[in-house]
């Protein structure tokens, strides 16, 4: 790829065309529509056609062999089919997945209760957020859910189902859990508790799966009694505090036969937070809002960049926070992303390519099923310490021009320059070390994911132990005695050099890793955020060069 990407900055998304998209074949994604990215190219335009149905075939082919595991696991990802008819979610309409509302999200839900009460009596459970930060999805999903059950009302139930087929049940959380209306057949009654006030939990602790096994112990045993399905819907803007509970409440929505839908936000990509302030604070003062990964842990090294600037680290992953993408994805139901114009995350973050990013699906695996891949596989677990590991600053504006007045003080400037390589070298290492280490077992990874995110790890960590190290050996040269070649020169400038050759061979081969690796990612994984971030570390120089004055 010869092209650099450009500076970082968002478009205007526009609007874009979409039909929408079957809600039982996925969970995360979003909704898995055109995003907006500045570093793809564009693609040749083509002119859509209207095409009449074709006739209907008199025999039916015969069946083919059934999908692999791994590709109904993929599925499950994405939104293939349209659920008010079409094949195209670019032909005509507004996109509910560019920019998807709260109110459209669950206006898609329609189509499921529907499907649900066709095939039986059903109760619903909406499980919504009270935290100071969902205040506007909060507003929005009781107005969007109080004109939804107000059509029921009037209209009557799809399909012409008697009114009792669909129980309704609503419960608040926070820090605790408030039933605010307990399962009813009663229309007007449902119209009224979600079109009021909800009360509002400022302690900014989001205590999610404690609440869901609380409405599966609460709301279960109702199902079974009355022979209902159970739909539960979670609207938040977060993945829980208490997300490590996952797996045990899959585990218990699935002896129950419970579908689990959520609203919320896309997980920023490799990251628990962004890096815009959150929009409240916790009672304890832990941090707040948490929203992500979207894999069950951090497959990206916390590592600023050399070329500094504004924006660019944070990236719109396209997928749920991994906790709720893959509590839908395990129970059949599916994650539905929001993006809020109001809100400060995802906001104008950069974003990519659906089709190109439907390649690269979280793989939702259980804790012991995680820790197995990783115990397998040396450069996964490197990856995996890699990642925990605190954020590494970057040289991002060392002190690089040496004035040679007389030998004390250049040696005072030196030893000091110096101290700020001797302060980052240990912190590189702790993720450079352990990645380099794995790098035997990186040919055994087949997951494109873990592909782009190791190859990105270590070229990164190499980059910075590079240019660290470097900056040291080359202070220490200096330090060691350098004539000028003009003798009316006075002052050494240290300046960025695509080499590391006069600071020694081991240096120079940790350069060139570097640069291997990260171009790799570029040409393996072009137009993604795995290859924006290769090419963003590579605006810089990995080498140093003394240049005279």
């Amino acid at each position: 790829m010869s092209r650099r990407f450009p500076s970082f900055e968002i478009a205007s998304l526009g609007s874009i065309s979409a039909t929408l998209i079957t809600l039982i074949a996925v969970s995360g994604c979003g909704e898995n529509v055109k995003f907006n990215n500045p570093l793809a190219k564009k693609p040749a335009q083509t002119q859509a056609t209207s095409k009449p149905a074709p006739a209907a075939k008199p025999a039916a082919p015969a069946a083919k062999p059934g999908p692999s595991k791994e590709e109904l696991a993929r599925r499950t990802m994405i939104r293939t089919e349209s659920i008010r008819g079409g094949t195209s979610r670019f032909s005509s309409g507004k996109s509910v997945g560019a920019n998807a509302t709260v109110e459209e999200n669950v206006d898609r839900l329609r189509t499921e209760i529907a499907s649900s009460i066709d095939f039986a009596p059903t109760l619903i459970v909406w499980v919504v957020d009270a935290t100071q930060s969902a205040s506007e999805m909060r507003q929005s999903w009781s107005t969007a859910a109080k004109q939804l059950y107000s059509n029921f009302q009037t209209n009557g139930l799809p399909g012409g189902k008697a009114s009792d087929s669909l129980s309704t049940a609503v419960v608040a959380f926070g820090e605790k859990t408030i039933i605010l209306q307990d399962p009813t057949t009663d229309l007007p009654a449902v119209v009224s508790k979600v079109g009021t006030a909800f009360p509002t939990d400022n302690s900014g602790k989001e205590n999610t799966f404690a609440t869901l096994n609380q409405v599966f112990d609460t709301f279960g045993p109702i199902k079974q009694k009355e022979s209902r399905e159970l739909l539960v819907v979670v609207v938040s803007d977060e993945a829980g505090d208490d997300w490590m509970q996952v797996d045990a409440v899959t585990e218990k929505a699935n002896a129950l036969g419970a579908r689990v839908y959520a609203i919320g936000v896309p997980a920023p990509l490799g990251r628990k937070r962004p890096e815009v302030a959150a929009q409240e604070t916790r009672s304890d003062g832990m941090p707040a809002m948490l929203q992500g990964p979207e894999t069950r842990y951090s497959q990206r090294v916390d590592m600023k960049f050399s070329s500094g600037g504004f924006g660019g680290d944070d990236v719109d992953s396209g997928y749920g926070p991994f906790s709720l993408g893959y509590l839908t994805n395990k129970t059949n139901g599916a994650f539905l992303i929001s993006r809020l114009r109001s809100s400060q995350w995802p906001g104008s973050s950069m974003r990519f390519d659906d089709e190109t990013m439907r390649k690269y699906p979280p793989q939702y695996l259980t804790e012991a099923q995680y820790q197995a891949k990783l115990a397998e596989n040396k450069a996964l677990a490197a990856l995996d310490r890699a990642a925990q590991q605190g954020q590494v600053e970057a040289m991002t504006y060392p002190a690089s021009q040496f004035i040679v007045e007389d030998e004390a003080r250049l040696k005072n400037a030196l030893d000091g320059a110096q101290r700020t390589a001797a302060r980052l070298e240990p912190l590189v290492n702790a993720i450079y070390d352990p990645l380099a280490e794995g790098e035997k077992d990186r040919d055994k990874i087949t997951d494109k994911r873990w592909q782009a995110s190791y190859d990105l790890a270590l070229g990164r960590a190499a980059a910075a132990k590079a240019r660290t190290d470097g900056y040291n050996q080359m202070l220490a040269i200096l330090k060691g005695g350098r004539k000028f070649e003009d003798p009316s020169h006075n002052t050494w400038k240290l300046e960025p050099a695509d080499t590391l050759e006069e600071a020694g061979s081991r240096l120079e081969k940790t350069r060139l890793q570097a640069k291997e690796y990260l171009e790799r990612v570029i040409k393996e994984h072009p137009d993604t955020p795995w290859a924006y971030y290769a090419e963003k570390e590579l605006e810089t120089p990995i080498g140093w060069k003394w240049a005279e004055y």
